[in-house]
């Protein structure tokens, strides 16, 4: 009862709140891109072809210090809740399907504080965050549709992984269960097309009398490399490198996207009151596991927890905000859920007498008036991670990085202009045979070479962007204080919850598709 009770003190300050102040509700799109690399977007690269994203961002406010998680569900789940993967068992590997775990159900995420704020909220594209049981899946979250793939990567045209097909259709049903329609109608078309103008479906039906969380995880730029060949012809003559053309070809056609769902706001008369969130979920993968991403000059790339890895092409874009602003403040994902927690219940301007529901004990800040340019970061530090089965750790502190064992491979991948063969290079490293979606073989081979578990590395990372030079010799004093932090963020560390595949997962006996098998998880 007493769990009760807090979640309807939680809502009674919400009501205040609401109550107190006239607050005129934005709508929320939060617009996420799937291994995409620092330099992958245009306000970074030049060459790459994205107008809707460079005009977003270049009236908007560019996040030059945003920090997301090395890999995909631990991204996610960070976002959803506000809380560090450490914390939640999910700080080891991804969510592979059919693997009878994930977000656990007793975790409330974004979906459920915004609904109760008195928002429609919708998902678009890619969940992984699990789907053993229906209880998982993000209806039975708060959201009040879904539209795309339970798990972590897929073909884009068949939307098929490890051979079995995963699309489909979620809305809540009135028993409390879910009404879930297979989509295999989606077969043969480019799923950034399916995403697109299944957002501007749900623009064009919004209820104007609620606001709207459209959630928008995309699946590109994710491996494999497919893209209409409209978008690689695009290229010619700029972008010879056949895999650097079609992975910026993709990003084109992402674009389109984004510009889609955009003109649906716009159509619909809602665009003056919406603010577009964009990041990347982690940074591009590398060392003959990417699929033609760049992240230079930032080192390393997914899966590690150098900058390349870690630091996201980022924006914020409002009618109602400030543009051509790069912000430099120190932002993680988690801050995500309190900061627009805040915006739902004060609106856009910022303040100091008004704040968002309470929701508990997270490592999220709000971070609203760091982002429009009316504060500083409420933040100081954030933990990169800390993986016990791989007996590392890494830690952002002031301008300092901390890294405790290996962090993972720390390359240096310039786009193939300035170094077509070192570009080259690392995709003749990999592993020949490798299973396409080998996710756990990805993570030993990305952390295969480096420093043993009992190194310390440091670096100032806002002198040092790159991270060219180690100082923890001459910073001894630093390196101690970062220890102990780390020590404080062990003390709060759930063991990692990775379970192998369930054969009673097996989709062959769903008639084909990838589907919740077990009453819980």
């Amino acid at each position: 009862s007493s769990g009760i009770n807090a979640e309807y003190g939680a809502w009674l300050l919400v009501l205040q709140v609401l109550t107190v102040h006239s607050v005129t509700q934005p709508n929320i799109v939060m617009m996420i891109a799937d291994d995409l690399g620092w330099a992958d977007v245009p306000w970074n690269d030049a060459l790459t072809i994205a107008p809707t994203l460079t005009s977003l961002a270049d009236t908007g406010i560019i996040l030059d210090r945003h920090y997301v998680q090395p890999i995909c569900s631990p991204t996610r789940s960070a976002l959803m809740t506000g809380k560090y993967p450490s914390r939640l068992g999910l700080n080891h590997d991804t969510i592979n399907a059919g693997e009878p775990y994930g977000l656990m159900a007793n975790e409330t995420i974004i979906a459920n504080y915004m609904s109760e704020l008195g928002y429609s909220c919708h998902a678009v594209g890619k969940w992984h965050l699990g789907y053993c049981s229906w209880d998982l899946t993000p209806t039975k979250r708060g959201f009040d549709s879904f539209y795309g793939y339970y798990n972590g990567h897929e073909t884009y045209y068949t939307k098929e992984t490890h051979n079995f097909f995963d699309f489909r259709l979620d809305t809540p049903a009135d028993n409390g269960t879910v009404n879930s329609e297979v989509v295999w109608s989606a077969n043969g078309t480019y799923s950034t097309v399916n995403y697109a103008n299944r957002a501007a479906k749900v623009v064009a039906e919004h209820d104007q009398s609620k606001p709207l969380f459209l959630y928008l995880p995309m699946q590109s730029v994710h491996k494999p490399n497919e893209v209409p060949d409209s978008y690689y012809q695009m290229y010619e003559g700029i972008v010879e490198n056949e895999k650097r053309r079609t992975l910026l070809a993709m990003v084109t056609a992402m674009d389109d996207a984004a510009e889609v769902v955009v003109s649906a706001l716009k159509q619909a008369g809602m665009w003056d009151n919406t603010i577009f969130i964009f990041f990347s979920d982690n940074g591009g993968p590398l060392k003959g596991i990417g699929n033609g991403q760049v992240n230079y000059p930032l080192r390393g790339g997914k899966y590690s927890y150098w900058e390349g890895g870690i630091r996201s092409s980022s924006f914020v874009h409002s009618p109602m905000l400030p543009g051509g602003v790069i912000n430099r403040e120190m932002l993680h994902v988690t801050d995500w859920l309190p900061t627009l927690g805040h915006l739902a219940a004060c609106g856009v301007e910022p303040a100091t007498m008004c704040s968002g529901p309470d929701m508990g004990d997270i490592d999220g800040v709000n971070q609203w008036n760091a982002i429009v340019g009316a504060g500083k970061s409420n933040r100081t530090e954030f933990l990169v991670n800390i993986d016990p089965k791989k007996k590392n750790a890494a830690l952002r502190w002031g301008p300092w990085k901390l890294y405790h064992g290996n962090p993972g491979n720390g390359d240096w991948i310039p786009p193939p202009r300035i170094n077509e063969e070192l570009y080259n290079k690392q995709f003749t490293d990999a592993k020949n045979g490798i299973n396409e979606f080998d996710t756990e073989w990805e993570m030993e081979y990305v952390f295969s070479d480096g420093p043993d578990p009992d190194s310390i590395m440091l670096f100032d990372v806002e002198a040092d962007p790159a991270e060219t030079k180690e100082v923890s010799k001459a910073n001894p004093d630093v390196v101690k204080a970062m220890l102990d932090r780390l020590t404080y963020y062990q003390s709060r560390t759930t063991p990692p919850r990775n379970c192998p595949r369930d054969p009673a997962s097996d989709p062959a006996l769903f008639g084909g598709v990838w589907t919740p098998w077990l009453k819980s998880c």
